[in-house]
């Protein structure tokens, strides 16, 4: 049964891939001047962010959400946190199942989330040794710490079971079964610049260069030569980013052309707005709305990098 359980628990971690950092691409040839260009465009469109990068929801709420099923499963007893703790969290929860603890804490981004979980992993190795990626054992109990997103927020979970000596593998199992309660497998925003484009990324440099405030970004080139900027907002704030996004082109002097009639849905989701310029080279941008998300991006670059991007990501409608 613990083996079973294990690795049901193994495979649900991969699959959600929480606060993994993106894979590397195939190198593409792109131009010394190209590149020049396209990184002065993006300097001249600045910083596009929304007015309110939470969009007015509540770390708290989604916390609450996130452990619901554990509360119904086990009595949990709120307890001051009995071990080492991520710091710069928006909101936490800290409690005690039966004689362990568990601490949910509550990130707005991928990157804060990221950048805490790290620097706990390496408190956690002072205290014990690791037994595998997200677990140590100590002197006397057994540690766990890994990344989720949930409605909304990234959460640290850190777990500790006291243990038996002459029973260790019980701390083991009971570890397993609190996590197992608190897995969810659904949508990320991960997923979201994954699963769900209709395009690879390629030479990513990171985060998006234009996108703040928002969930997840990134930033490379199409493998058809045209640079991208992406970005995954929570859902109602890619709206206030995408028209700020537009009108920031149109002032540096592109002008707006019509599209073919082109698809706008697949099965997570759909575009509800885009539009395409033509100035100092082509711009092509899109507001999609997937699964409680909004996904804002910048196409840019020749007219014809352009163009087959987005055929390539959508056609046209039959």
């Amino acid at each position: 049964m613990r083996k079973v359980l294990t690795l049901i628990l193994v495979v649900i971690v991969i699959a959600a891939g929480c606060l993994s950092s993106p894979e590397k691409s195939p190198e593409t040839k792109t131009s010394t001047s190209m590149t020049s260009m396209r990184e002065g465009f993006l300097d001249e469109i600045g910083t596009i962010a929304p007015s309110d990068p939470l969009c007015g929801m509540d770390p708290n709420s989604s916390i609450a959400g996130f452990i619901k099923p554990l509360k119904e499963k086990y009595s949990v007893v709120p307890a001051r946190p009995d071990f080492p703790v991520p710091e710069g969290s928006l909101a936490n929860k800290t409690f005690k199942v039966s004689s362990a603890y568990v601490g949910v804490f509550a990130y707005p981004d991928s990157y804060s989330a990221a950048e805490a979980l790290g620097a706990l992993k390496k408190k956690l190795a002072t205290i014990g040794n690791a037994t595998d990626r997200d677990k140590w054992l100590g002197r006397d109990a057994l540690y766990s710490a890994f990344g989720a997103y949930f409605g909304g927020f990234y959460f640290i979970v850190i777990l500790k079971v006291p243990y038996d000596k002459e029973w260790p593998d019980m701390a083991e199992y009971t570890l397993n079964k609190l996590m197992f309660s608190m897995m969810w497998v659904g949508p990320s925003p991960g997923k979201v610049l994954g699963l769900f484009m209709h395009t690879r990324i390629e030479n990513r440099t990171g985060r998006s260069k234009i996108f703040s405030g928002d969930l997840l970004s990134a930033s490379g080139f199409t493998p058809e030569g045209a640079r991208i900027e992406v970005a995954v907002y929570r859902w109602g704030c890619g709206g206030e980013v995408y028209v700020k996004l537009e009108e920031r082109i149109k002032e540096l002097g592109f002008q707006e052309k019509p599209l073919p009639p082109l698809k706008s849905r697949d099965p997570a989701g759909e575009i509800v707005r885009r539009a395409y310029f033509e100035g100092n080279g082509s711009v092509y941008i899109e507001l999609y709305n997937g699964p409680g998300m909004d996904r804002v991006m910048l196409l840019y670059g020749n007219e014809s990098a352009v163009k087959a991007t987005v055929m390539a990501m959508w056609g046209t409608e039959d």
